[in-house]
């Protein structure tokens, strides 16, 4: 069987999960990690994989990784600012590259990374596991199955109270990538974009900001044209959350625990006339491990990818637009 080989470029937090996910797939296998922080890449695979130890290769910095040659693609799950310049080295170094939501904090980037993969003729996807679960799944099918009719509103909350630890994410200015908009705020934005068939038009938001002009919290709205609109809410400094609901004529589906944990029940929340409130459990799932055989799957066989290039330039142009508005406080066109 064809395996992928995978390189990780950062020993981000995020690796807890992704680096088993990468290491165990059927359809790939971890190669190298590196970071620029002396020691930190192995570090980082030996919390998250001490089995791995004599498997996987680690380097004091990325270009390593790289410009390995028995890496096919890389993971990047850097800082959000600094996702653009290393995708293009990897996809100009002929690597199929996963990038940690967002893709990139300017949509021009996003146009860019696109462009030089289909040159490169290479697969770039942005990373958003939340996706894969098959509670996203069911919330699609609903959508389309009709029973609620045509969707006219949807809503999405996602936060959680940050702690000192994580005071890195909110240490810069939001047009530098730093904040919730561009931390939390892709999930909530991807989220409602999928309860249309139309895209986004035109947004307003206000945001909380901090000394260093990151937001702690930002509320905002998106409008869809025809009579179509959505809210959003996103915090630093609230309770955890994350969900997202949408509502039509004739019923409404609510996603209640969007980051799920495998060991979890996932259900579903729908309600119409005819049916009254209904929970369904849907299959328990590792949304990253299902993530990674995808993106495995596309580049082996050439299959659709879940979430295409369209989509991340869209959340790049909406969030981008948001942030717009947050300064400005008016009404921002995508």
């Amino acid at each position: 069987m064809t395996k992928i080989r995978w390189g990780i470029v950062g020993a981000a937090r995020v690796n807890e999960r992704l680096m088993p996910a990468i290491a165990k797939s059927k359809f790939g296998e971890l190669i190298a990690i590196g970071s620029r922080r002396p020691g930190a890449a192995k570090k980082c695979l030996l919390k998250n994989l001490p089995d791995y130890e004599d498997r996987v290769s680690c380097f004091n910095g990325l270009d390593q990784v790289i410009h390995h040659d028995r890496i096919d693609a890389i993971y990047i799950p850097l800082a959000n600012e600094e996702h653009t310049e290393v995708a293009l080295k990897a996809i100009k170094a002929k690597k199929h590259v996963l990038i940690e939501k967002p893709m990139a904090i300017k949509s021009d980037e996003v146009k860019i990374l696109i462009k030089e993969a289909h040159k490169n003729d290479v697969k770039i996807m942005e990373g958003f596991m939340y996706a894969f679960h098959p509670q996203f799944d069911r919330f699609i099918s609903i959508i389309k199955s009709n029973i609620l009719g045509d969707i006219h509103y949807a809503h999405s909350m996602f936060s959680f109270p940050i702690k000192p630890a994580r005071h890195y994410r909110i240490n810069r200015n939001i047009k530098n990538g730093g904040g919730a908009l561009w931390d939390i705020g892709p999930y909530a934005i991807h989220s409602l974009r999928q309860c249309f068939k139309e895209n986004p038009k035109k947004v307003i938001a206000h945001s909380k900001l901090n000394d260093h002009g990151a937001d702690i919290s930002t509320t905002g709205m998106i409008d869809f044209g025809n009579d179509k609109s959505a809210t959003f809410d996103i915090s630093f400094e609230r309770i955890r959350r994350s969900e997202y609901e949408a509502f039509g004529s004739n019923g409404r589906v609510k996603c209640p625990v969007v980051w799920q944990p495998e060991e979890k029940i996932a259900k579903i929340i729908y309600e119409t006339e005819k049916s009254g409130i209904k929970e369904e459990v849907v299959p328990r799932a590792n949304h990253f491990n299902l993530e990674i055989d995808h993106f495995n799957k596309v580049i082996i066989n050439s299959i659709e990818q879940k979430l295409n290039e369209n989509d991340a330039l869209w959340n790049s142009k909406t969030i981008e637009a948001i942030q717009k508005s947050i300064k400005t406080g008016t009404w921002i066109e995508v």
